[in-house]
Parts: C-alpha cells; structure tokens; sequence
C-alpha cells in the first residue's frame, strides 16, 4: 500500500517543518550542551534560509502518518524535536469545523423580541431565563419577587450562614 502527498499538501508539510525547525534551531544555538562545530552548521542552515536542527540521522526529526478513513486519509504530520503534530489533512477536523458553523449560523438567526414587557405577578423562572438572560437585560425585582419566583436560599446556605430563615426585606422603590 502506497500514500503520496498532493502537491498542496506538500507544501503545507514544508512550511510547517521550516517554521519547526527555526523554533529548534534558535533553541539549540541557545544551548550549552551542542558543541560549537554542530552550532556553527546550523547557523549556516539558518542564514541560507532554510534551517535545519541537529538530529540523529539514524531516527530523523519527523515523521508522517497517514491513516485511511472512510471520509479520505488522515494525513499528520509530528516533529519529532519540538514535539509538535500537524495535521495536513484531517477529513475529521472538517466535519467538526462545519458543524461548529452550522451550529453558529443556527444561533445568529436565532430572533429575540425587542420589546417584552412582564406583567408584575407573572414572573417565573422561565421567562427570566429565556428572554432577560438572553438578551442580557436583568428585570428589576423586589426580594420579594425574586424569592417566589425561585424560591428562597438553599436550606445549606442559611445554615452555613447560621440563619433559621431567610431575612425578610423591606423593599422600597
């Protein structure tokens, strides 16, 4: 079984490893430990544009993968110094970000009434969350209205708070 790279991908493999290798290579002419005539062929590497870092020719410094699916190839791309993977083709990745913007598009259209108007005794829990928390307005409540809409504090709080009941309100507007 054979896998090639398309020309684009190919291009897109290069220009991920020459940003990997000049990340690597300014990392190793840094370093204490590479001996100096090992930092002076990098440094040409890098001056002539095309930087190479030091690495055992016997493992290499990348790898491909390219894993068959049903949608097309996997096709990724790991170097093996900096320790970062690439993916030159994932038909995977294209599903997810088209579902993500279509999961956008449904929510942009979504339409929200400009003008809601409550009626006092008619607050509920409900309509707070779907329409105020949508639209980010907060609808001014007394305690009062606050407390028989959702209730009062957790049992748990007021006990933690070392209180029988919640403190009742006078609320003048």
């Amino acid at each position: 079984m054979s896998f090639f790279l398309t020309d684009e991908q190919e291009d897109a493999l290069n220009l991920f490893l020459d940003e990997q290798n000049k990340k690597v290579c300014e990392t190793q002419l840094e370093s204490e430990t590479l001996p100096d005539d090992l930092k002076n062929i990098i440094r040409k590497t890098v001056e002539a544009g095309s930087p190479i870092p030091a690495f055992d020719p016997k493992v290499g410094y990348y790898s491909i993968s390219f894993t068959p699916t049903e949608d097309g190839n996997r096709i990724y791309a790991h170097h093996h110094l900096s320790e970062v993977s690439y993916a030159i083709c994932d038909p995977l990745q294209q599903v997810v970000q088209e579902e993500a913007e279509e999961e956008t598009l449904v929510s942009e259209t979504e339409v929200i009434p400009d003008d809601i108007t409550f009626v006092e005794d008619k607050y509920t829990e409900s309509a707070i969350d779907e329409v105020d928390l949508m639209t980010g307005k907060i609808p001014d409540l007394t305690p009062q209205q606050i407390e028989s809409a959702f209730g009062g504090p957790p049992k748990e709080l007021l006990e933690e708070l070392g209180l029988e009941s919640a403190p009742s309100f006078e609320y003048q507007n």
